[in-house]
């Protein structure tokens, strides 16, 4: 008896230590409308996870910084994230996704509801587009960009402290994901400071998102630090 409870414990401690652990689901959703549904995930170090909504096209937003291998159709993407770093993964492309690092990895997937909406797939069209899409020589975002896939319009911002953009502008609904506090405050259209000062400001943590419908905005910065936001816009 003792000898089969010694290869019993013996064979249990090998098969413990061979499997990956597959995190439970913390997918937690955030927004959702026609066009997109978005989720956070919060992945512990060495954890994995399986991936979520793989039969839409999806965009990976980065909250931490983290190094994160996807499990792909053909081989794997090692990525090591910053915060405020976007990846772009066509529809079932991704399987499973595991966190390589030492800390937590917070990311955001942004799922396109629609098909086609980026029907040319991903083109290594400079920088930008090399880290968007993966390609090689990728780095990582500025605080400033924006890149078109297809259909959908991508821009990183980052307002110091009482900053606004300089203008008006039209613009096409889009998703806004916070990437730090933000407290955005729409100075379009306004007739006078008095009308300005009246309106609320758009607050939102990380990882919070917000629909913004189209029309003509201008945003400023009304929060004490540095707001990092991206936009998605369709």
């Amino acid at each position: 008896m003792i000898p089969r409870l010694r290869l019993f414990l013996v064979l249990l401690h090998v098969a413990g230590f061979s499997q990956t652990p597959l995190a439970q689901a913390r997918y937690q959703a955030k927004f959702e409308n026609d066009i997109v549904a978005v989720y956070e995930l919060d992945l512990s170090a060495r954890e994995s996870v399986s991936a979520f909504q793989a039969a839409h096209d999806t965009l990976w937003l980065s909250l931490s910084s983290a190094s994160v291998t996807f499990v792909r159709q053909q081989g794997k993407a090692d990525i090591q994230f910053e915060p405020g770093d976007a990846r772009f993964f066509p529809s079932f492309d991704t399987k499973q996704l595991t966190n390589t690092g030492i800390s937590e990895f917070r990311g955001m997937v942004i799922v396109l509801k629609p098909r086609a909406l980026v029907s040319n797939g991903c083109e290594c069209t400079g920088k930008t587009g090399r880290t968007v899409c993966g390609c090689k020589g990728a780095a990582h975002l500025e605080s400033l960009w924006a890149f078109n896939l297809g259909e959908v319009t991508l821009a990183g911002t980052s307002l110091a402290a009482g900053e606004a953009f300089r203008a008006a502008a039209p613009r096409d609904d889009m998703l806004l994901v916070a990437i730090t506090d933000v407290d955005l405050l729409d100075q379009a259209r306004a007739e006078s400071e008095s009308e300005l000062l009246q309106r609320a400001p758009m607050h939102l943590k990380p990882g919070d998102a917000a629909w913004v419908k189209g029309g003509r905005h201008q945003f400023r910065n009304v929060g004490a630090a540095t707001a990092r936001f991206v936009t998605f816009e369709f």
